[in-house]
């Protein structure tokens, strides 16, 4: 890519980073995100990421989760290389760990939290964390396939399906409302190690819950 297109394209995702967690991923106009990148029509949006049978928007929010994940992916890797290197994969609040801390280091960067702020709003995709596998990162499905492994025995699969999705959106709910808080300078109120072996702590409870006989 030429050096002037990349520069464009790296910032409208900048742009698309700040815009998409303060204003919406749903409702801010693309032309805002172009006018902020400092272009003067869509066509650069369009041509840069409305690829792959995906719209401008999509194409961009896409991009702007890849960039992030690209450290949290690495990071996840070691860990469960880790977990599994130990043969702790029975571990849930281990593999849970794995999951959720390398999303909770982002806390302490602005990209970092404008990112989780923007994760937070896209509840209706967590429902098909395993039916696009090019969508979900791959330290992601295998922490969630850890996950699914490790849950109570006897339950069925459709609700450990169902387990692991309510997770992701559990923990990502959490993070992005923690992100906001942060970012508007609001007291924290728990620290953050704390706060991440608490969320941690809540998210292997409701995973390893047992299954009601109703």
């Amino acid at each position: 890519m030429p050096r002037d297109a990349a520069s464009t394209r790296d910032a409208l995702i900048a742009a698309g980073l700040d815009l998409f967690a303060e204003q919406g991923v749903y409702t801010t106009p693309l032309s805002r995100i172009v006018g902020a990148a400092g272009q003067r029509n869509t066509s650069a949006l369009h041509y840069h990421f409305a690829v792959n049978g995906l719209d401008a928007r999509h194409g961009l929010l896409f991009a702007i989760i890849d960039a992030q994940n690209e450290a949290i992916e690495a990071e996840r890797r070691d860990m469960l290389d880790d977990v599994e290197a130990a043969a702790a994969t029975t571990d849930l609040r281990r593999l849970v760990w794995a999951y959720v801390q390398p999303q909770a280091n982002r806390l302490g960067s602005i990209e970092g939290r404008r990112f989780l702020s923007i994760v937070s709003q896209l509840v209706d995709l967590f429902d098909r964390w395993d039916e696009d596998p090019e969508r979900t990162p791959a330290q992601a499905m295998r922490a969630f396939r850890l996950i699914e492994r490790a849950l109570p025995t006897g339950l069925p699969p459709h609700l450990r399906r169902e387990r692991v999705a309510r997770f992701v959106e559990m923990v990502s709910e959490s993070l992005g409302a923690r992100a906001r808080r942060l970012e508007k300078s609001r007291n924290a109120r728990t620290e953050h190690e704390a706060y991440v072996s608490n969320l941690i702590d809540m998210a292997v409870g409701a995973l390893s819950a047992p299954m009601s006989a109703g």
